[in-house]
């Protein structure tokens, strides 16, 4: 099924799951909005990320969902009585496959996962192996021959947020420093570098390197973790404020590049342009690591169970308690390589 680009007057895409998921659909956007430059364009996600959207120039508006407040008739209904032309599934769940199926949107696009197929009319298998989810992502306007000018992610920000960056620069006298964001987020335990590492990796770092540390958290467990590297190394390390998302993107805009695991705020670093070292064990790094030719990863080489993507590890996450910090600093140097950075020796 083909259809011709004027008439597609009102588009929906649907992408559920965290910071770093909505973050890597981004590129869609702006390559929807250059083939659809009179469509109004919608863009349906969980509540949660609505910050990541808001004020994006590429779309019209954001809807959410929240699965544990909303019923999913509401939803149903919603998406319906907005009358789309065309649905693009980024998510396919079986929730969102169902949502798509009952819209009565003419076209509808999704990839063709087992007990989902029914929902679309346009559909494809996508590429097998490791295709990075941003690749992932614009294989739906591959598929609709929907020309690819641009694979930018975007995080809108503006003067407030950048204020707000400054005024925590300005209050730790740390404008003319140069700062490294460490992040100790992550939504699974397994995933997530450990606060004595990080500890040891920034001492060595000490050693070697004239820093400021920038320490990243978002929930309260992840707040006391990072206060207890800041007890341990109280004479560069310092812990963010309470940022929402975008908030946090000008503070990381300021840093000279990232050291974190798999999370959000190493996409954040990726869309505003901050390098990022990635350190990646139960999550491939080639699917879901942070996008562009600035940024690196490294994983554990000696192992042969990684990319598990297990919430538990019966053998003591050994994929990051033993990774050797040695490798990390080598990957640093690379990392300010390939960035022309010139970091002070000591």
């Amino acid at each position: 099924m083909k259809f011709e680009q004027n008439e597609i007057k009102k588009i929906l895409i649907i992408k559920f799951g965290g910071i770093g998921d909505i973050l890597l659909s981004t590129p869609v956007l702006p390559n929807l909005r250059n083939y659809f430059p009179d469509a109004k364009i919608y863009y349906l996600t969980l509540r949660h990320s609505r910050d990541i959207l808001n004020e994006n120039p590429f779309i019209d508006r954001v809807i959410t969902y929240d699965p544990l407040e909303d019923h999913s008739r509401c939803l149903i209904d919603n998406i319906r009585n907005q009358k789309y032309d065309l649905i693009i599934d980024l998510y396919c769940n079986p929730r969102t496959a169902l949502v798509t199926y009952l819209s009565k949107a003419k076209y509808r696009f999704g990839f063709n996962f087992r007990g989902r197929k029914y929902a679309y009319n346009l559909k494809t298998d996508g590429r097998g192996g490791d295709v990075h989810n941003v690749e992932f992502n614009l294989d739906a306007l591959r598929y609709l021959e929907i020309p690819i000018l641009s694979k930018e992610m975007y995080l809108p920000m503006n003067t407030v947020h950048y204020e707000f960056a400054d005024s925590f620069l300005k209050k730790n006298n740390l404008l003319n420093k140069t700062l490294v964001g460490v992040t100790l987020t992550g939504g699974w335990e397994t995933k997530k570098y450990k606060v004595n590492d990080y500890i040891e990796l920034i001492k060595k770092l000490n050693e070697i390197y004239d820093l400021s540390f920038i320490l990243i958290w978002g929930n309260e467990k992840e707040k006391e973790e990072c206060k207890e590297i800041n007890n341990a190394i109280p004479e560069n390390t310092y812990l963010i404020p309470d940022s929402p998302i975008r908030y946090l993107g000008a503070i990381i805009s300021n840093c000279t590049f990232i050291i974190g695991n798999d999370s959000g705020p190493l996409h954040i670093s990726a869309a505003v342009g901050t390098p990022v070292l990635g350190i990646y064990g139960p999550t491939n790094p080639k699917l879901q690591g942070p996008y562009g030719d600035k940024n690196l990863t490294i994983v554990n080489e000696n192992l042969e169970c990684l990319g598990c993507n297990l919430l538990e590890c019966e053998i003591g996450n050994i994929c990051m308690t033993k990774l050797s910090k040695d490798l990390i600093l080598d990957k640093v140097k690379h990392l300010t390589d390939i960035n022309n950075i010139k970091l002070k020796l000591k």
